[in-house]
Protein backbone atom coordinates (compact mmCIF):
# COMPACT_ATOMS: atom_id res chain seq x y z
CA UNK A 1 0.00 0.00 0.00
CA UNK A 2 1.41 3.30 -1.48
CA UNK A 3 2.34 6.18 1.25
CA UNK A 4 2.74 9.40 1.40
CA UNK A 5 6.20 12.00 2.07
CA UNK A 6 5.32 14.05 5.41
CA UNK A 7 6.46 17.65 4.32
CA UNK A 8 6.06 17.33 0.59
CA UNK A 9 2.52 15.02 -0.04
CA UNK A 10 5.08 12.69 -2.26
CA UNK A 11 3.64 9.21 -3.56
CA UNK A 12 5.85 6.51 -2.22
CA UNK A 13 4.60 3.49 -4.64
CA UNK A 14 4.53 0.19 -2.67
CA UNK A 15 5.84 -2.65 -4.71
CA UNK A 16 4.38 -4.52 -7.04
CA UNK A 17 1.64 -1.84 -6.01
CA UNK A 18 -0.70 0.48 -8.86
CA UNK A 19 0.09 -2.15 -12.03
CA UNK A 20 -0.74 -0.75 -15.00
CA UNK A 21 -0.94 3.00 -13.46
CA UNK A 22 2.51 3.20 -12.08
CA UNK A 23 3.71 5.97 -14.70
CA UNK A 24 1.06 8.32 -14.10
CA UNK A 25 1.69 8.47 -10.50
CA UNK A 26 5.45 8.98 -11.08
CA UNK A 27 4.39 11.82 -13.44
CA UNK A 28 2.68 13.45 -10.82
CA UNK A 29 5.45 13.18 -8.03
CA UNK A 30 8.17 14.75 -10.45
CA UNK A 31 5.28 17.70 -10.77
CA UNK A 32 5.43 18.03 -7.02
CA UNK A 33 9.15 17.94 -7.01
CA UNK A 34 9.26 20.58 -9.39
CA UNK A 35 6.90 22.62 -7.78
CA UNK A 36 8.80 21.82 -4.14
CA UNK A 37 11.79 22.92 -5.70
CA UNK A 38 11.29 26.33 -8.31
CA UNK A 39 7.41 26.60 -7.88
CA UNK A 40 5.89 30.17 -8.29
CA UNK A 41 2.61 30.33 -7.15
CA UNK A 42 -0.18 33.38 -7.41
CA UNK A 43 -2.37 33.14 -4.21
CA UNK A 44 -5.28 34.85 -4.77
CA UNK A 45 -6.50 36.32 -1.22
CA UNK A 46 -10.00 37.40 -0.47
CA UNK A 47 -11.53 37.92 3.03
CA UNK A 48 -9.30 38.14 6.06
CA UNK A 49 -8.36 34.12 5.63
CA UNK A 50 -7.01 31.53 3.73
CA UNK A 51 -6.04 28.34 4.09
CA UNK A 52 -2.72 27.25 2.10
CA UNK A 53 -3.32 23.37 1.80
CA UNK A 54 -0.77 20.44 0.85
CA UNK A 55 -2.67 17.90 -0.37
CA UNK A 56 -1.03 13.67 -0.59
CA UNK A 57 -0.20 12.91 -4.52
CA UNK A 58 -2.04 16.08 -5.57
CA UNK A 59 -0.98 19.14 -7.18
CA UNK A 60 -2.03 21.95 -4.65
CA UNK A 61 -0.88 25.38 -3.69
CA UNK A 62 1.43 24.58 -0.58
CA UNK A 63 3.80 22.89 -2.31
CA UNK A 64 5.07 26.00 -4.41
CA UNK A 65 8.07 27.46 -3.53
CA UNK A 66 7.13 31.00 -3.72
CA UNK A 67 4.03 32.81 -2.78
CA UNK A 68 3.02 35.55 -4.59
CA UNK A 69 0.32 37.09 -2.61
CA UNK A 70 -2.33 38.70 -4.63
CA UNK A 71 -6.25 39.26 -4.74
CA UNK A 72 -8.24 41.75 -2.84
CA UNK A 73 -8.36 40.99 0.69
CA UNK A 74 -10.90 43.43 3.06
CA UNK A 75 -8.45 43.90 5.82
CA UNK A 76 -5.09 41.82 6.92
CA UNK A 77 -5.21 38.39 5.70
CA UNK A 78 -4.26 35.46 8.09
CA UNK A 79 -3.02 32.15 5.88
CA UNK A 80 -3.02 29.16 7.85
CA UNK A 81 -0.57 26.35 6.40
CA UNK A 82 -1.85 22.97 6.51
CA UNK A 83 -1.49 20.31 7.46
CA UNK A 84 0.14 21.46 10.35
CA UNK A 85 2.70 18.27 11.20
CA UNK A 86 4.25 19.39 7.52
CA UNK A 87 7.91 21.13 7.58
CA UNK A 88 7.74 24.14 5.37
CA UNK A 89 10.37 26.73 3.42
CA UNK A 90 8.35 29.42 1.67
CA UNK A 91 9.66 32.47 -0.37
CA UNK A 92 6.70 34.82 0.19
CA UNK A 93 6.10 38.51 -1.98
CA UNK A 94 2.92 40.62 -0.67
CA UNK A 95 1.34 42.55 -3.00
CA UNK A 96 -2.16 41.88 -1.99
CA UNK A 97 -2.97 45.44 -0.29
CA UNK A 98 -3.37 43.96 2.99
CA UNK A 99 -0.81 42.82 5.43
CA UNK A 100 -0.68 39.03 5.46
CA UNK A 101 -0.18 36.72 8.75
CA UNK A 102 1.53 33.35 7.69
CA UNK A 103 0.35 30.72 10.52
CA UNK A 104 0.28 27.15 11.09
CA UNK A 105 -0.66 26.59 14.69
CA UNK A 106 -0.59 28.14 18.29
CA UNK A 107 3.10 29.01 18.41
CA UNK A 108 4.71 32.16 16.88
CA UNK A 109 3.34 33.96 13.86
CA UNK A 110 5.05 35.83 11.12
CA UNK A 111 3.69 38.88 9.39
CA UNK A 112 4.12 40.14 6.00
CA UNK A 113 3.65 43.65 5.38
CA UNK A 114 2.03 44.83 2.05
CA UNK A 115 4.46 45.27 -0.39
CA UNK A 116 7.06 43.60 1.84
CA UNK A 117 8.79 40.06 1.18
CA UNK A 118 10.28 37.37 3.36
CA UNK A 119 11.15 33.90 3.80
CA UNK A 120 9.84 31.64 6.64
CA UNK A 121 9.47 28.34 7.33
CA UNK A 122 6.87 26.53 9.40
CA UNK A 123 8.17 24.09 11.78
CA UNK A 124 5.54 21.28 11.71
CA UNK A 125 5.23 21.18 15.60
CA UNK A 126 1.67 19.86 15.19
CA UNK A 127 -0.89 21.96 17.22
CA UNK A 128 1.63 23.20 18.38
CA UNK A 129 3.33 24.93 15.05
CA UNK A 130 5.25 28.21 14.66
CA UNK A 131 6.41 30.21 11.61
CA UNK A 132 9.76 32.03 11.64
CA UNK A 133 11.09 34.77 9.62
CA UNK A 134 14.29 33.70 8.60
CA UNK A 135 15.14 36.88 6.45
CA UNK A 136 14.57 39.42 9.12
CA UNK A 137 18.73 39.55 9.85
CA UNK A 138 19.52 39.94 6.39
CA UNK A 139 19.81 43.93 6.79
CA UNK A 140 17.51 46.66 6.85
CA UNK A 141 18.41 47.69 3.25
CA UNK A 142 15.08 46.73 0.92
CA UNK A 143 15.37 47.86 -2.81
CA UNK A 144 13.46 46.27 -6.12
CA UNK A 145 16.76 46.48 -7.99
CA UNK A 146 19.59 48.36 -8.89
CA UNK A 147 18.85 51.86 -9.56
CA UNK A 148 21.03 51.54 -13.09
CA UNK A 149 18.89 48.20 -14.47
CA UNK A 150 15.32 50.40 -13.75
CA UNK A 151 13.72 52.17 -16.62
CA UNK A 152 12.31 55.12 -14.63
CA UNK A 153 14.00 57.33 -12.48
CA UNK A 154 10.86 58.16 -10.48
CA UNK A 155 10.50 54.47 -9.87
CA UNK A 156 13.62 54.37 -8.73
CA UNK A 157 13.83 57.42 -6.37
CA UNK A 158 10.14 55.93 -4.77
CA UNK A 159 11.78 52.60 -4.00
CA UNK A 160 14.54 54.11 -2.14
CA UNK A 161 12.06 56.31 -0.57
CA UNK A 162 13.42 59.68 -1.73
CA UNK A 163 11.80 63.32 -2.75
CA UNK A 164 14.75 64.63 -4.02
CA UNK A 165 14.74 64.70 -8.20
CA UNK A 166 17.41 62.42 -9.88
CA UNK A 167 19.34 65.64 -11.31
CA UNK A 168 19.80 66.81 -7.29
CA UNK A 169 21.06 63.15 -6.37
CA UNK A 170 23.50 63.77 -9.74
CA UNK A 171 25.30 66.44 -8.38
CA UNK A 172 29.18 66.21 -7.18
CA UNK A 173 29.75 70.09 -5.73
CA UNK A 174 27.15 71.62 -3.62
CA UNK A 175 28.01 74.94 -5.47
CA UNK A 176 26.18 73.61 -8.58
CA UNK A 177 22.68 73.63 -7.63
CA UNK A 178 20.97 77.17 -8.10
CA UNK A 179 17.34 76.52 -6.84
CA UNK A 180 16.65 76.40 -3.57
CA UNK A 181 14.01 73.92 -2.58
CA UNK A 182 11.40 75.18 0.10
CA UNK A 183 10.07 71.00 0.82
CA UNK A 184 13.49 70.45 1.90
CA UNK A 185 14.96 70.83 5.30
CA UNK A 186 18.81 71.77 4.82
CA UNK A 187 19.13 73.64 1.04
CA UNK A 188 21.56 74.67 -0.86
CA UNK A 189 21.65 77.54 -2.74
CA UNK A 190 24.34 79.11 -5.86
CA UNK A 191 26.65 80.92 -3.59
CA UNK A 192 27.59 77.10 -1.54
CA UNK A 193 25.58 78.49 1.77
CA UNK A 194 24.00 75.74 3.41
CA UNK A 195 20.24 76.68 4.84
CA UNK A 196 18.16 75.95 8.04
CA UNK A 197 15.02 77.01 7.99
CA UNK A 198 13.57 78.91 11.38
CA UNK A 199 13.34 76.70 14.05
CA UNK A 200 15.07 73.91 13.04
CA UNK A 201 18.81 72.94 14.66
CA UNK A 202 22.17 71.78 13.42
CA UNK A 203 22.65 69.18 15.84
CA UNK A 204 26.18 67.39 17.26
CA UNK A 205 26.50 64.49 19.78
CA UNK A 206 24.72 61.49 19.78
CA UNK A 207 22.33 63.40 22.44
CA UNK A 208 22.40 66.27 20.51
CA UNK A 209 24.95 68.18 22.95
CA UNK A 210 25.23 70.84 20.87
CA UNK A 211 22.61 72.89 18.87
CA UNK A 212 22.91 76.18 16.69
CA UNK A 213 19.99 77.80 15.39
CA UNK A 214 17.46 80.55 15.02
CA UNK A 215 14.14 80.80 16.95
CA UNK A 216 11.50 82.80 14.97
CA UNK A 217 8.84 83.54 17.75
CA UNK A 218 11.65 85.70 19.38
CA UNK A 219 13.99 86.74 16.22
CA UNK A 220 17.07 85.52 18.49
CA UNK A 221 19.77 82.98 17.21
CA UNK A 222 21.17 80.30 20.18
CA UNK A 223 24.37 78.42 20.28
CA UNK A 224 23.30 75.68 23.17
CA UNK A 225 25.13 73.06 24.56
CA UNK A 226 22.91 70.83 26.54
CA UNK A 227 25.28 68.05 27.27
CA UNK A 228 27.02 67.68 30.91
CA UNK A 229 30.23 69.17 29.24
CA UNK A 230 31.33 73.02 28.88
CA UNK A 231 31.07 75.20 25.37
CA UNK A 232 34.55 75.41 24.78
CA UNK A 233 35.96 77.78 22.17
CA UNK A 234 39.33 78.13 21.02
CA UNK A 235 41.93 80.09 19.01
CA UNK A 236 44.89 82.45 19.60
CA UNK A 237 42.98 85.69 19.14
CA UNK A 238 38.88 85.93 19.67
CA UNK A 239 36.85 88.55 18.62
CA UNK A 240 33.13 89.86 19.26
CA UNK A 241 31.82 92.02 16.67
CA UNK A 242 28.58 93.93 16.19
CA UNK A 243 26.57 93.76 13.09
CA UNK A 244 28.44 96.36 11.62
CA UNK A 245 31.37 95.37 12.52
CA UNK A 246 32.49 97.24 15.56
CA UNK A 247 34.38 95.93 18.23
CA UNK A 248 32.82 94.64 21.56
CA UNK A 249 35.49 92.15 23.19
CA UNK A 250 38.54 90.99 22.44
CA UNK A 251 40.65 88.27 23.88
CA UNK A 252 44.03 87.48 23.42
CA UNK A 253 46.45 84.14 24.30
CA UNK A 254 48.63 85.23 26.91
CA UNK A 255 47.36 88.95 26.17
CA UNK A 256 45.00 91.37 27.60
CA UNK A 257 41.09 90.54 27.30
CA UNK A 258 39.12 93.81 26.51
CA UNK A 259 35.98 95.09 26.78
CA UNK A 260 34.69 97.94 24.44
CA UNK A 261 31.78 100.48 24.75
CA UNK A 262 30.87 102.20 21.20
CA UNK A 263 33.63 100.62 19.86
CA UNK A 264 36.08 102.14 22.40
CA UNK A 265 37.66 100.29 25.32
CA UNK A 266 36.76 100.68 28.85
CA UNK A 267 38.19 98.20 30.45
CA UNK A 268 41.06 95.66 29.60
CA UNK A 269 43.53 93.26 32.08
CA UNK A 270 46.98 93.64 32.48
CA UNK A 271 49.99 91.78 33.73
CA UNK A 272 49.20 93.23 37.04
CA UNK A 273 45.80 93.79 36.95
CA UNK A 274 43.00 95.86 35.32
CA UNK A 275 42.75 99.13 33.71
CA UNK A 276 39.67 101.08 33.53
CA UNK A 277 39.54 103.81 31.30
CA UNK A 278 36.56 106.01 32.23
CA UNK A 279 34.89 106.39 35.27
CA UNK A 280 33.73 102.75 37.63
CA UNK A 281 30.73 102.80 39.40
CA UNK A 282 29.80 100.10 41.82
CA UNK A 283 27.60 99.04 44.78
CA UNK A 284 31.15 98.06 46.98
CA UNK A 285 35.08 97.75 46.77
CA UNK A 286 36.81 95.30 48.79
CA UNK A 287 40.71 95.58 48.24
CA UNK A 288 43.16 93.50 49.71
CA UNK A 289 46.06 94.86 49.98
CA UNK A 290 47.38 99.09 48.63
CA UNK A 291 44.92 101.45 47.99
CA UNK A 292 46.33 104.20 46.24
CA UNK A 293 43.70 107.03 45.42
CA UNK A 294 44.34 110.36 43.36
CA UNK A 295 40.98 112.15 44.34
CA UNK A 296 37.05 110.38 46.14
CA UNK A 297 33.86 112.37 44.84
CA UNK A 298 31.16 111.73 47.55
CA UNK A 299 27.91 111.89 47.02
CA UNK A 300 25.59 114.68 49.30
CA UNK A 301 22.11 113.77 49.74
CA UNK A 302 20.32 117.05 50.52
CA UNK A 303 17.24 117.70 52.21
CA UNK A 304 15.11 120.43 53.09
CA UNK A 305 12.84 118.46 56.40
CA UNK A 306 12.99 120.36 59.87
CA UNK A 307 11.74 117.87 62.17
CA UNK A 308 10.95 113.86 62.32
CA UNK A 309 13.79 111.01 62.63
CA UNK A 310 16.45 111.47 60.00
CA UNK A 311 16.65 108.67 58.57
CA UNK A 312 20.45 107.25 57.42
CA UNK A 313 21.12 104.75 54.95
CA UNK A 314 24.29 103.14 55.27
CA UNK A 315 24.03 101.27 51.59
CA UNK A 316 23.29 104.48 49.89
CA UNK A 317 23.99 107.75 51.55
CA UNK A 318 27.38 109.08 53.32
CA UNK A 319 26.61 112.43 53.63
CA UNK A 320 23.04 114.56 54.50
CA UNK A 321 23.21 118.16 54.27
CA UNK A 322 19.37 119.34 55.80
CA UNK A 323 19.18 123.29 53.84
CA UNK A 324 16.40 124.27 55.85
CA UNK A 325 16.91 125.85 59.26
CA UNK A 326 16.09 123.30 61.63
CA UNK A 327 12.53 123.48 63.89
CA UNK A 328 12.87 120.62 66.31
CA UNK A 329 15.63 118.40 68.65
CA UNK A 330 15.89 114.94 66.17
CA UNK A 331 16.66 111.73 66.25
CA UNK A 332 18.89 109.96 63.80
CA UNK A 333 18.71 106.19 62.63
CA UNK A 334 21.16 104.44 61.02
CA UNK A 335 19.74 101.93 58.41
CA UNK A 336 20.71 98.53 57.11
CA UNK A 337 24.37 98.71 59.56
CA UNK A 338 24.02 94.52 60.78
CA UNK A 339 23.37 93.17 57.47
CA UNK A 340 25.92 95.13 55.82
CA UNK A 341 29.35 95.10 58.20
CA UNK A 342 30.82 92.14 59.03
CA UNK A 343 32.57 92.31 62.37
CA UNK A 344 35.30 94.25 62.65
CA UNK A 345 34.10 96.32 59.94
CA UNK A 346 33.24 100.00 60.33
CA UNK A 347 31.25 103.09 58.43
CA UNK A 348 31.30 106.95 59.00
CA UNK A 349 28.85 109.16 57.71
CA UNK A 350 28.33 112.81 57.92
CA UNK A 351 24.99 115.17 58.48
CA UNK A 352 24.93 118.69 58.34
CA UNK A 353 21.98 120.42 60.04
CA UNK A 354 21.47 124.32 59.13
CA UNK A 355 20.28 126.28 62.20
CA UNK A 356 17.99 129.31 62.30
CA UNK A 357 18.42 131.99 64.82
CA UNK A 358 17.20 129.19 67.28
CA UNK A 359 19.39 126.17 67.00
CA UNK A 360 18.59 122.76 67.48
CA UNK A 361 20.55 119.63 67.56
CA UNK A 362 20.31 115.84 67.51
CA UNK A 363 19.56 114.41 71.02
CA UNK A 364 18.82 111.08 70.07
CA UNK A 365 20.85 108.36 68.17
CA UNK A 366 19.58 104.56 66.86
CA UNK A 367 21.31 101.92 64.99
CA UNK A 368 18.91 99.66 62.78
CA UNK A 369 16.36 100.88 65.42
CA UNK A 370 18.01 100.11 68.86
CA UNK A 371 18.97 103.48 71.10
CA UNK A 372 22.71 103.32 71.66
CA UNK A 373 25.21 105.92 73.41
CA UNK A 374 27.82 107.27 71.05
CA UNK A 375 31.22 108.24 72.66
CA UNK A 376 31.76 111.79 71.63
CA UNK A 377 34.82 113.69 71.26
CA UNK A 378 36.15 115.48 74.18
CA UNK A 379 34.04 113.56 76.04
CA UNK A 380 30.52 114.98 76.65
CA UNK A 381 27.75 114.69 74.33
CA UNK A 382 26.25 117.95 73.17
CA UNK A 383 23.30 119.80 74.58
CA UNK A 384 22.07 121.92 71.97
CA UNK A 385 22.73 123.36 68.50
CA UNK A 386 24.85 126.51 67.17
CA UNK A 387 22.57 129.64 66.19
CA UNK A 388 22.57 130.62 62.60
CA UNK A 389 25.16 128.40 61.50
CA UNK A 390 25.62 124.62 60.08
CA UNK A 391 26.20 122.17 62.65
CA UNK A 392 28.52 119.18 61.36
CA UNK A 393 28.02 115.57 62.98
CA UNK A 394 30.07 112.84 62.44
CA UNK A 395 29.59 109.27 63.55
CA UNK A 396 31.48 106.65 62.98
CA UNK A 397 30.40 102.84 63.76
CA UNK A 398 31.97 100.02 64.45
CA UNK A 399 30.87 96.45 64.45
CA UNK A 400 31.78 94.63 67.54
CA UNK A 401 29.80 91.62 67.66
CA UNK A 402 26.30 90.43 65.99
CA UNK A 403 24.22 94.03 66.41
CA UNK A 404 26.63 95.03 68.47
CA UNK A 405 28.28 98.66 68.10
CA UNK A 406 30.97 100.75 69.03
CA UNK A 407 29.52 104.82 67.74
CA UNK A 408 32.46 107.31 67.96
CA UNK A 409 30.45 110.64 67.24
CA UNK A 410 31.68 114.73 66.78
CA UNK A 411 29.80 117.85 66.48
CA UNK A 412 31.38 121.43 64.73
CA UNK A 413 30.01 124.36 64.21
CA UNK A 414 30.12 126.22 61.21
CA UNK A 415 29.22 129.89 60.62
Amino acid sequence: MATYTTNGGIKKIATGDESGTWGTSTNTNFDILDRITNGVGAITLTGTTHTLTTTDGTLSDGMFKVLVLGGSPSGTNTITVAPNDAQKLYFIKNGSGQDAVISQGSGANVTVGNGDSAIVYCDGAGASAAVADISSDFGALKASNNLSDLASAVTALTNLGLTATAAEINYNDITTLGTVQASKTVTANSSGNVNWPDNEKAQFGDGSDLQIYHDSSTSNSFIDEQGTGNLIIRGTQLQLKNSSGGDMADFTANGAAQLYYSAVAKLATTSTGVDITGTAVTDGVTVDGTLDIEEVFELVSTGTSTTGTVTFNIVSQGIQYYTANQTANRTINFTNVNSSLAIGQSVTGAVLMTQGSTAYYLNAYQVDGSTITPKWSGGSAPTEGNASGIDSYSFTIIKTADATFTVLASQTQFA
